[in-house]
């Protein structure tokens, strides 16, 4: 049976001008959930920043296109600045009949700054073929005296005696109990993503699970890396801020053995 293009335009357009409608609820509705939940902690929020986007490496930014840091919260939580956002980019694929095709990439990202910089080290977690394969391709990481941590979660560390430093038997005992996102030790950035939207509870959590890690790297890293010692550093005041952390480059010279 033929439509009538009388019929089929008006409701094309409706159901476009719903979709629309939808999404910009969404949109800010979800907006309104941040700014509300900023509030409640004393942190600053902006409806987007995208010069976050470009302020780290590795996963997951830097690939795509189109590049987005939305309901961005900032301010002091426990004693560490911290940044937490949206972020999104699209990827584009054209099939055998030249159609193109968009998607969007959705992650959830929590970063906190740490009292120094440090060498760069990730802490993700194993694909479904675990360690074993990954390390038979050639995709070598840092192996440690528990094969539950190696089958659960890959290490890697420009300088290996580093990532045995950090990754102690106690912050393994961390992770696996509640290692859920992956992690990045970027310059004086501790930067944690997972894939998806979060939202209020997951931030928290996440960020609990970041100070975490922090508080279980062991005092002597923080002075032979760093060339500081957290323990004598004021505490910061629970209070609103307005720049996101910035990563700075590691000090010269070669670690105490």
């Amino acid at each position: 049976m033929d439509l009538n293009p009388a019929v089929m335009i008006p409701l094309v357009i409706l159901v476009g001008v719903g979709i629309f409608y939808f999404n910009y609820m969404a949109v800010k509705k979800r907006r309104e959930m941040f700014a509300g939940f900023a509030a409640q902690h004393g942190w600053s929020f902006v409806p987007s920043n995208n010069s976050l986007a470009r302020q780290w490496s590795g996963t997951p930014f830097q690939t795509g296109d189109n590049r987005r840091a939305a309901n961005v919260l900032s301010g002091a939580f426990n004693g560490h600045q911290m940044v937490a956002f949206d972020y999104s980019y699209q990827t584009h694929s054209t099939d055998s009949k030249g159609n193109r095709t968009t998607t969007t990439h959705k992650f959830g990202v929590v970063v906190l700054q740490l009292p120094g910089a440090l060498p760069h080290l990730e802490v993700t977690h194993e694909g479904i073929f675990g360690g074993a394969v990954a390390n038979a391709f050639g995709f070598r990481d840092i192996q440690f005296e528990s094969d539950q941590f190696n089958r659960k979660f890959r290490v890697k560390a420009d300088d290996e005696r580093f990532g045995h430093a950090v990754v102690t038997p106690r912050m393994m005992e961390l992770l696996l109990a509640r290692g859920e996102i992956g992690w990045r030790i970027e310059g004086n950035s501790l930067v944690g993503w997972d894939k998806g939207a979060h939202n209020p509870a997951e931030v928290m959590n996440r960020l609990s699970l970041l100070q975490g890690v922090v508080e279980q790297v062991p005092p002597y890293v923080w002075t032979d890396y760093a060339g500081i010692d957290p323990r004598q550093q004021a505490p910061i005041q629970q209070a609103p801020i307005q720049q996101a952390p910035v990563p700075q480059q590691q000090p010269p010279g070669n670690p105490q053995q």
